[in-house]
């Protein structure tokens, strides 16, 4: 088990502190993915709403790679048959 560290991350306006065992480079990829669901999302909102809305995001993209997983875990289960 990898070490636990303290980040900083920010999230819309505000910064936050966590602490972490992913190494740089999965943090990176996580970080990016949490930017990339945030930043569909209209910059007036308020940090609340937009970590509620961000949150919101990344769920629906989350059942929508479920979905496809399902699809290809059928496919897949078709093939061997």
């Amino acid at each position: 088990m990898a070490d636990r560290r303290e980040v900083r991350i920010k999230i819309g306006k505000r910064s936050y502190s966590i602490q972490t065992e992913l190494d740089d480079e999965m943090l990176k990829r996580v970080v990016d993915i949490v930017k990339e669901a945030g930043g569909v999302i209209n910059g007036s909102v308020d940090q609340d709403n937009l970590l509620m809305l961000t949150c919101l995001q990344l769920a629906y993209n989350l059942e929508k790679v479920s979905e496809l997983l399902e699809i290809f875990d059928r496919r897949f289960n078709d093939l061997k048959l």
